[in-house]
């Protein structure tokens, strides 16, 4: 059974979590919708800074869109932008900032995840919780926001999501149309992950969003007292991603 929230949406759920942790002192953050025009409905972050865009930053995700119906997806994002070298296809200002750049949290966490650090944390979240931790991993090719058509349909990304409780990793879904992540979804580890992310194919010009967190189900405290309000969400699960919130 999953764990409960006493949230209806993402929105409820990242603004609670943003009081609690400027109780305890955290500065500068600041909770930003997916859709700005839905914001009951859709995505949300929470980022350590008033930067925006945020992708160098580690940012707490709620996800409503990755989860089964009537639940929240909730946990670490970090993402992998584009590579240097196709810059000049990227002319926009917008565009520009797709481009990757060295202060991007994004490599020292590739780092992290062949280290001992993302094992324990891991590890760590799952005793927490008393369930595996899932990792899901998104790639696809983005175009230059500037020559964006909000109409035409949106390539289906490549996803990978993998069960761990520590090191070892079980792939409990795979799609991949694009054919970018298959070795990706062959990783049985996280050394054989973070040794495959590297060699995706054409990686330079590949978008990565790489998430890990728990399920959680929204449901009104006011029809079952045995929920997780923003204290527990925060210390017994997204405080282990604490390390990469920055």
């Amino acid at each position: 059974m999953n764990l409960r929230l006493g949230y209806p949406n993402a929105r409820s759920a990242a603004y609670s979590v943003k009081q609690e942790l400027e109780k305890q002192g955290w500065n500068k953050i600041t909770a930003r919708p997916w859709n700005m025009y839905d914001p009951d409905h859709t995505f949300w972050w929470l980022v350590p800074s008033a930067e925006w865009p945020a992708y160098k930053h580690g940012k707490l995700f709620f996800s409503p869109d990755r989860a089964p119906d009537g639940c929240l997806f909730c946990g670490l994002h970090v993402e992998k932008g584009l590579d240097q070298r196709v810059a000049p296809a990227y002319e926009s200002a917008a565009g520009k900032r797709l481009i990757i750049k060295d202060d991007w949290l994004w490599h020292e966490f590739v780092k992290d995840i062949n280290s001992k650090k993302i094992s324990h944390a891991l590890e760590h979240a799952s005793q927490k919780i008393k369930s595996p931790i899932l990792i899901r991993i998104e790639a696809g090719i983005v175009q230059d926001p500037g020559s964006f058509d909000p109409q035409a349909p949106r390539p289906k990304w490549d996803t990978v999501i993998f069960e761990t409780s520590g090191n070892s990793l079980k792939a409990v879904n795979i799609e991949t149309p694009a054919y970018l992540l298959n070795e990706v979804g062959k990783s049985e580890d996280l050394r054989g992950l973070a040794k495959s992310i590297p060699e995706i194919q054409m990686a330079g010009w590949i978008w990565i969003d790489f998430f890990m967190g728990s399920i959680f189900e929204r449901i009104s405290p006011a029809l079952d007292q045995d929920t997780w309000g923003a204290a527990d969400l925060w210390r017994k699960a997204l405080s282990n991603w604490e390390l990469w919130f920055r």
